[in-house]
């Protein structure tokens, strides 16, 4: 029953998303990446056919764009976060010829081309505040339902005492990608918190629960030097007269995640003192791996190629074959080279670029705290996410791409609203 029941609500979101709206399978696809129906009973599909969600509800969007293009408000077909991306995408297909040839079974290359793609239907279909509120919610409930999971996981998915395995889409397949997703929902989680009406807010605090929860189980230490940073950010970057909101409610959470906490979590956090005396394998093998990664640069300054670092890196430490950078830049930066790097920090300073200039667009209109609110968390968001990736390698996690996407989309509703109420001005004046 269950099973048909999902296959009736992928069926209605396809259709719905061609038939209604393309924002209906943002909605979709967004939900599948998060939790990857193909890990359950009830989404295994049918025997005898490979059914790949994700693609059929990107052709969905597609359709839904195509039917209703005139439903959908965008000046520009591409803005500058857009234009970067594209680029961006090239030089990873770029790398595999300039550097030591394509390694099929580690390559992201197909699968970034899928993600910019999707992406770039995205921005044509979020152009309003209430639509980018609708991923946000979105993310939200999905998060709720992994902290759920998390919380009800058996022993078999921990691992060395923490929770590492079967837990979320194949992006979140190891705990510390999980533990840095959930991270990433806290500001989202705040800020849909304060702004919600009282179902709003029951749903972000059950979600904040489960999804703090969840971040303990994963026993990160890169997850919670990059919430420390996160909490920093939360109060530098406070919006002016909200900040004694603010720093209330930060203190209220970190005591509601104190209590969760228990003694092997903070066990671990010890850890985090990379004193020589005091340092464990994981953090000694991290360092191996960066300088690694930065003695690979140096011999081949454009890049070994996309997907060929673990391939290579055991010629310049035995002891590190097969293992990965564990640090987004330095990947990064060892198979795209400086060109791949350059552009992706160029990415990352665009999208805070777009979200200090919208603060002076907003003044306007009339919801333009709710667009205060939204700068705000998307700030701490790529903060997190960002220190995060210092510990792990999001260099092709799709995650990171709609994250540094998600400014552009805030933008461009913002212009829409602007324009709308320009609109209405002018016709109140004639």
């Amino acid at each position: 029953m269950t099973k048909i029941l999902y296959l009736v609500a992928l069926v209605s979101t396809i259709l719905g998303s061609i038939v209604y709206h393309p924002l209906i399978g943002i909605i979709g696809y967004i939900s599948t990446y998060n939790i990857s129906p193909l890990r359950y009973w009830w989404g295994s599909p049918v025997p005898g056919l490979k059914i790949h969600y994700s693609l059929l509800l990107a052709i969905a969007i597609g359709g839904g764009i195509v039917f209703h293009r005139s439903k959908l408000k965008f000046k520009n077909l591409l803005n500058s976060q857009e234009i970067l991306l594209v680029i961006f995408i090239g030089l990873i297909w770029l790398s595999i010829p300039m550097g030591l040839g394509f390694n099929e079974i580690e390559s992201n290359a197909v699968k970034m081309t899928k993600v910019m793609i999707v992406l770039l239907m995205a921005t044509l279909v979020i152009t309003s505040i209430k639509r980018y509120e609708t991923v946000l919610w979105t993310l939200i409930v999905t998060g709720l339902y992994l902290g759920f999971e998390a919380y009800t996981a058996p022993g078999w998915m921990f691992q060395g005492g923490r929770l590492n395995v079967g837990v979320g889409g194949s992006d979140f397949s190891e705990g510390n990608f999980l533990g840095a997703h959930f991270a990433m929902l806290l500001p989202f989680l705040g800020v849909m918190f304060i702004k919600g009406g009282w179902k709003g807010k029951i749903i972000c605090l059950l979600s904040g629960l489960f999804v703090t929860n969840g971040i303990i189980l994963c026993r990160s230490r890169g997850i919670f030097v990059a919430i420390l940073a996160g909490i920093l950010c939360a109060i530098i970057f406070s919006i002016a007269r909200q900040r004694l909101k603010i720093v209330l409610g930060i203190a209220i959470a970190v005591v509601g995640a104190i209590f969760l906490t228990d003694p092997g979590f903070w066990k671990r956090m010890e850890g985090i003192d990379t004193g020589v005396a005091r340092i464990d394998a994981s953090a000694r093998g991290r360092l191996l791996a960066w300088e690694a990664a930065l003695t690979m640069a140096s011999d081949y300054p454009l890049g070994v190629g996309e997907g060929n670092f673990k391939k290579y890196i055991g010629q310049y430490n035995p002891e590190l074959t097969g293992r990965d950078t564990h640090n987004s830049f330095l990947r990064c930066l060892a198979e795209l080279g400086v060109q791949g790097t350059f552009l992706l920090i160029l990415m990352i300073v665009n999208a805070f670029w777009i979200l200090f200039e919208l603060k002076k667009e907003v003044k306007s209109l009339p919801n333009k705290q709710d667009v205060f609110w939204h700068i705000y968390s998307l700030r701490i968001a790529l903060v997190i996410y960002l220190v995060a990736g210092l510990f792990i390698t999001h260099t092709y996690i799709e995650e990171f791409y709609w994250l540094l996407m998600y400014p552009a989309l805030l933008k461009r509703s913002v212009k829409n609203e602007t324009n709308v109420l320009h609109i209405r001005q002018t016709k109140g004046h004639h």
